[in-house]
């Protein structure tokens, strides 16, 4: 019996356990490591030596470099790297592997030392700007611890709240590279390799690829928050100009490379009004747009049948033309057009931080909040008044608007270093009783565009233009072309911005719809901010 009794005793002991085996805490494994103080670094011609603070688990560590014109200097936690000048013409690269352990424990960090040629440009040696002209197979720097031209922010109280200063850069990386031909495996040849930041001289180096084009390349934190972001348009070609109502006016849009009519790198950058970064027009080519006739009072002339073979038309070359370029070559980023509503911001700086941080998504205006008539814009979705007086979304002045002979240019301006947005009244003067006047007989319509033969004489092409949804439309139909002139809050104004435009095949300079202050503040019309649009630069005033 004490056998059974025993037997049973065991197994109700099993049955009744109902707490989990306790866990078994392992040591974590002591595997060699190596951290160093910086990643890379950059060199001026002349030579120099460089320090690099070593971190390790293990007591020595030992560096091996693979070119003869950099020398080594282990002194306790110090590497030490002596620097012979370089004679020639290119920038060279030499790569230092730091090793700890021994064989098979070890932990290897490397290290990147790039010295410059004499072929090396700076950029910002003028002037800092959000925009470089560089040309191609060129070692570039420039300035990355101002942001912009450093100088007047508008009324968004922005620098108020960041400062024009940047703090805490740790490396630079590209974001995007894009040609305008649509080929993915060109774009690449935009930038070659990655760009480097040095603390020393807090530049920014990188070297310019064989392909023209444009790139958005920024500086990040250690954290990987990006900080402040640059726009290269990588051109060889020569930038002419010419002279229209009293402005110096480029004779291409702001990141195009050729000016000829039928060639789609005609088009340039397309941008959000008020933001500096920009954004990729249709790679598609042109096609020539069938129009409806028109009598003078625009009703039309056709018959209902004839209406329809025209619409069918348009509409297929619609689809052709309008598509949303996603182009990034080797940067990081992707594109973000469509369903990306700005952030609710009800207060300035409103939305300026979040569109710096994400330079590749454009900012959609919002239907979804009943704030007003103010819907159209990134910036802000109130309209408030300051302790100036100053309505702070629509009086913003984002891009510089000022009254005539006090224009200026703001950190958010996004042409080059000695231009800026064309200011108030560069298309023509405003009737300030109406929302826009009327230019037609100053313009004159040619394949894909229009020629300012009333002006410079230059032809604006038919870039087509993002609308407040991230559609990008009308490419081969319409130009739309921003000014740095806002339109204060009031009827015939609702804190738009005036564009060049076309509406029926007129040209007019203002806001859209025409004369009608009961549909002015719609959010759809032309003028709408968060509307992605054309910019041709002006000689900056001094």
């Amino acid at each position: 019996m004490k056998r059974i009794f025993i037997y049973i005793t065991l197994i109700i002991t099993a049955l009744g356990c109902t707490s989990e085996p306790a866990k078994i805490i392992y040591p974590e494994p002591d595997y060699a490591n190596v951290e160093l103080s910086s990643r890379s670094a950059v060199v001026e011609r002349t030579g120099g030596v460089k320090e690099i603070f070593v971190s390790s688990n293990r007591e020595s560590w030992s560096a091996e470099c693979n070119v003869e014109w950099v020398d080594l200097s282990i002194e306790a936690n110090s590497l030490k790297l002596y620097v012979d000048a370089n004679d020639t013409h290119e920038s060279r690269m030499a790569i230092i592997d730091i090793v700890a352990g021994s064989d098979p424990d070890t932990s290897k960090a490397r290290f990147k030392l790039t010295q410059l040629g004499d072929e090396s440009l700076d950029l910002s040696a003028e002037a800092t700007a959000n925009c470089y002209i560089c040309p191609t197979q060129r070692i570039v720097k420039f300035r990355a611890d101002i942001k912009g031209n450093g100088a007047r922010d508008g009324r968004s109280r922005y620098m108020a709240t960041y400062d024009a200063a940047i703090t805490g850069a740790a490396y630079a990386d590209v974001v995007w590279e894009a040609t305008f031909d649509g080929d993915k495996t060109r774009s690449v040849h935009i930038i070659d390799s990655t760009p480097i930041y040095s603390a020393d001289d807090k530049c920014i180096y990188l070297r310019t690829g064989a392909t023209e084009g444009n790139a958005l390349v920024a500086i990040y934190n250690g954290g990987g928050k990006l900080l402040w972001s640059w726009h290269l348009w990588v051109t060889d070609a020569e930038i002419g100009h010419s002279e229209a109502n009293g402005l110096e006016w480029m004779d291409r849009n702001l990141g195009a490379l050729t000016t000829d009519m039928d060639d789609i790198a005609n088009r340039g950058m397309l941008y959000q009004w008020g933001r500096k970064e920009p954004f990729l027009p249709s790679p598609a080519a042109y096609v020539e747009m069938p129009t409806h006739s028109y009598d003078e009072d625009y009703n039309l002339t056709e018959t209902e049948e004839e209406y329809a073979a025209i619409q069918a038309e348009i509409e297929v070359n619609r689809v052709a033309v309008n598509i949303n370029n996603l182009q990034t070559g080797n940067g990081r980023y992707e594109w973000q057009y469509v369903g990306y509503p700005a952030p609710v911001a009800l207060n300035a700086p409103g939305n300026i931080e979040y569109a710096l941080e994400h330079p590749t998504t454009l900012l959609a205006c919002r239907t979804d909040i009943p704030i007003g008539e103010y819907l159209f814009d990134w910036y802000m979705q109130q309209d408030l008044m300051n302790t100036s007086g100053v309505m702070m979304q629509s009086d913003s002045q984002l891009w510089g608007d000022a009254e005539p002979g006090t224009e200026y240019k703001t950190i958010f301006d996004p042409c080059p270093a000695g231009y800026c947005v064309p200011p108030r009244g560069a298309f023509g003067d405003i009737p300030a009783e109406y929302a826009c006047t009327y230019l037609s007989h100053q313009w004159t319509k040619e394949a894909y565009g229009w020629r300012w033969t009333g002006g410079n004489g230059d032809f604006f092409p038919a870039t087509g233009n993002y609308d407040v949804s991230g559609l990008i439309g009308e490419t081969s139909e319409k130009m739309l072309y921003w000014t740095a002139e806002s339109f204060g809050n009031g009827a015939s104004g609702f804190g738009k911005a005036a564009t060049l435009f076309v509406a029926f095949n007129d040209i007019y300079y203002g806001i859209y719809p025409l004369l009608d202050e009961t549909v002015a503040g719609s959010w759809y019309s032309y003028g709408a901010r968060a509307y992605g649009a054309s910019v041709r630069c002006v000689r900056e005033q001094k």
